[in-house]
């Protein structure tokens, strides 16, 4: 009878426990979640037009002259006097169409590689130039597209 007292006993305590650890879990988990919600997060397009060659869609990062520009190489934001406003690294990037000519489905072509860079604390790119790689400093262009808050052409 011990045995089994015991086992029950233990049995309730888990029940009683676990949900309440996971309670515990999600209460700081949404706390999180609210705080970093009360910083602004812009989207910048970054088209890098070096002409690998890869299949449309497949994941890529800068090639050729361009190779400076990859997933996770730094990138700052400077405003119109040089003060750095913004920094993170770059995500890699998707294969897309390059020039306007049909090629076969699936084959490789001359591609860009396009990478949509979340810049924390950026609601705006008015003024703004993107830097990152060995020297690439560009202005950040207005974009027609409402996701985003500029673009950067990579040249």
């Amino acid at each position: 009878m011990r045995r089994v007292r015991g086992r029950a006993a233990l049995a309730v305590a888990v029940g009683v426990m676990v949900p309440a650890v996971l309670a515990g879990c999600s209460g700081s988990d949404s706390g999180d979640a609210s705080t970093s919600g009360s910083e602004e997060t812009g989207v910048i397009r970054v088209e890098i037009p070096d002409g690998n060659l890869r299949r449309l869609g497949e994941p890529c990062n800068g090639a050729g002259a361009f190779r400076s520009v990859h997933a996770e190489a730094s990138f700052t934001v400077q405003d119109g006097e040089g003060v750095e406003v913004a920094r993170g690294e770059l995500p890699s990037g998707v294969a897309e169409k390059m020039m306007d000519v049909s090629f076969r489905e699936g084959m490789r072509q001359p591609t860009m590689c396009v990478m949509d860079v979340d810049v924390e604390g950026l609601s705006s790119a008015d003024g703004q130039t993107f830097v990152v790689g060995d020297g690439f400093e560009v202005t950040i262009e207005p974009s027609d597209d409402a996701g985003l808050i500029g673009e950067v052409l990579i040249s």
